[in-house]
């Protein structure tokens, strides 16, 4: 099984797409936004840990990575900073126990500063994993070092996760993201377009918002078919 080296998660797998900048709050999501942005200014110290949950498309893995993007900027490479889905987190631990280099495994999530550890649901019914996680969480946490979770439900709702880890989850601040809002919506399309350098009538962005009331993603896809659908006929 092949495993990323140490230095692909630090510091440069970050998106640099997602941004505090690009991110749009509204009712759904201002609180969220605010203590992340209070976690990315002062690591460690403000909020630790803390949990982004919510249905899918409405933002975490977004928020989490403007996180670190934002301490990434500030402190650059002075700090070590790791964004890992827990599907590739477990798949890396796996490899590690079949190659014997479980202790490099441990030195290296150990000894972060900022762990973003998305998808945590991933981690149901994953004894080995688990356990593992609630060791790098103690290490992190009781030298201060800032660490952000994201799930797709609730902490309370997540099966087969072991009692101590799931207290852990809950220590520090847990932010709900729900479904965007009409005017959310708007806002959103309209930063979308501004970032594509594009312009559409506000009639249209207007009737997206009202018909694309699932998530980002349905509305990301939706004014990305229009773009391209204006840009082949090339007519308004």
């Amino acid at each position: 099984m092949e495993t990323k080296t140490e230095e692909t998660y630090i510091g440069n797998n970050l998106n640099p797409k997602y941004t505090f900048d690009t991110f749009v709050p509204g009712e759904n999501s201002a609180f969220a936004y605010n203590a992340s942005l209070a976690v990315a200014k002062n690591p460690g110290k403000a909020y630790n840990p803390i949990l982004i949950y919510g249905g899918v498309a409405l933002g975490k893995t977004h928020l989490m990575s403007s996180i670190g993007n934002y301490i990434y900027n500030e402190k650059g490479d002075s700090l070590k900073i790791c964004y890992i889905s827990a599907e590739n987190f477990t798949n890396e631990f796996t490899a590690a126990l079949a190659n014997k280099t479980i202790d490099k495994f441990k030195a290296k999530y150990r000894n972060l500063d900022v762990l973003l550890l998305d998808d945590i649901h991933f981690l149901q019914n994953k004894k080995g994993i688990q356990e593992e996680l609630f060791y790098t969480f103690e290490e992190l946490y009781n030298n201060k070092k800032q660490m952000v979770f994201t799930c797709d439900r609730p902490i309370t709702e997540l099966k087969d996760i072991e009692d101590r880890l799931r207290t852990r989850f809950s220590r520090g601040m847990s932010l709900d993201l729900l479904p965007p809002n009409y005017e959310t919506r708007c806002a959103i399309i309209q930063k979308k377009l501004s970032i594509a350098g594009k312009e559409i009538p506000t009639e249209v962005v207007n009737y997206i918002a009202k018909n694309v009331q699932t998530n980002v993603r349905d509305l990301e896809a939706c004014l990305t078919k229009m773009i391209a659908y204006l840009d082949i006929i090339k007519k308004p």
